[in-house]
């Protein structure tokens, strides 16, 4: 049963992977082929810290009509309140190589009240044309992947309605041992 349930969740994280991005809106839109990607990149055990790194990629840059896609504003992540105990530092990266600490303060971010009121971790930084923006976030615990993870994203004046974003982010269950055997 415990192989079965770590066969389970690893197939359920590399598809989520995969999948890397669904959204939803308060409004009803059709759908399109083109969306911002959002990719579960690695976790990597930094010292006792669990350190997760993403990639937000708008894959059809523009102003935001004829189907291309405005740049973000900003992500926001909420946490459940065991992850949101265990956060020890977030950063983000326009190259993947010089990271800028951000706040690890969890607060309601006006900006999305449309969306929710509810606390998140915010990485005021956005996408340029179709490059990837990188962030990421270390806790002192480890945790589950959540391939069904929702975060918020806010970009120009241009989308209406609640940008809700599912990825591949920290689950709220703490991995048994401290231990990532996935």
């Amino acid at each position: 049963m415990k192989q079965f349930s770590k066969t389970f969740f690893l197939i359920a994280a590399i598809a989520a992977v995969s999948i890397s991005l669904s959204s939803f809106n308060s409004e009803v839109k059709k759908p399109t082929a083109t969306s911002y990607t959002i990719t579960l990149v690695s976790i990597e055990k930094i010292g006792a810290n669990d350190t997760w790194t993403w990639t937000l990629t708008n894959t059809n840059p523009g102003n935001g009509s004829n189907g291309t896609l405005q740049n973000v504003s900003h992500w926001s992540l909420p946490l459940c309140p065991a992850a949101e105990a265990a956060l020890v530092s977030a950063q983000y990266s326009y190259d993947g190589i010089n990271w800028v600490s951000v706040s690890i303060e969890m607060e309601r971010d006006p900006s999305i009240r449309v969306c929710t009121r509810e606390d998140v971790l915010k990485f005021n930084a956005g996408t340029t044309g179709s490059s990837p923006t990188y962030y990421r976030a270390t806790f002192n615990r480890v945790f589950t992947v959540d391939p069904f993870a929702y975060s918020y994203i806010k970009t120009g004046g241009g989308l209406q309605g609640c940008n809700v974003y599912t990825y591949a982010g920290v689950g709220c269950y703490e991995v048994t041992g401290g231990t990532r055997n996935d």
